[in-house]
Parts: C-alpha cells; sequence; structure tokens
C-alpha cells in the first residue's frame, strides 16, 4: 500500500459547514467581495480548511494523528459504527479533510 502524498494541481482548501464537500477555494468565490459559496449546495457558511491538509488527495483524504500515513478514510472504516482505525498501525487516531480541527 502507497502511502505518498500528490500535491493537487488546486489545493482542496475549503469546505462547506452544511453539506461537508471540500473544494478548492476559489470554486467558492462569488462576484461579491468577501462573499462564499459551497458549489455542492449553495450554502453561504464556508470555512477554509488549514494548509498543511490540502495536499490531500480524495484516495487519500485521511491520515493518521500517531503514525502519519496517508490513506483512503475508507480503509480506516472499522466494525464499529463511527469508529476509525489506522490501516498501517491500528491506532484511533484518524483525522480526515472533512474534520481539519482535529489535531494536526
Amino acid at each position: 500500500m502507497s502511502h505518498h502524498i500528490t500535491v493537487m494541481p488546486k489545493p482542496i482548501d475549503a469546505r462547506c459547514t452544511a453539506c461537508g464537500a471540500i473544494f478548492p477555494r476559489e470554486e467558492a468565490t462569488t462576484e461579491t467581495e468577501n462573499e462564499l459559496v459551497c458549489p455542492a449546495c449553495g450554502c453561504s457558511v464556508v470555512r477554509g480548511i488549514p494548509e498543511q491538509h490540502t495536499t490531500l488527495i480524495r484516495q487519500e483524504n485521511a491520515w493518521c494523528g500517531s503514525c502519519g500515513a496517508t490513506f483512503s478514510r475508507t480503509e480506516a472504516v472499522t466494525e464499529t459504527k463511527g469508529e476509525l482505525a489506522c490501516p498501517s498501525c491500528g491506532a484511533n487516531d484518524v483525522r480526515t479533510a472533512e474534520d481539519p480541527d482535529e489535531g494536526g
């Protein structure tokens, strides 16, 4: 299993607080100054994602706070609903681009 991170041409640096969509901030800009709108649902509450998480790609959209491995969130799913575990070390310290405020 590869754990490399690929840099995207347009960094994923924003997310919608309503629907959870993640996207490049430039896709949320509007003609009104300082106003952002989610390109998926139209919500006007768009939150920035910290820079250290913007190189994650959709295939590797999660990382382990314990060992630093990156992987697809689907690889971290366990049989217990809502519980994620690192596929490399087994730690329950899985963080995703959808939850940028957790740790990291």
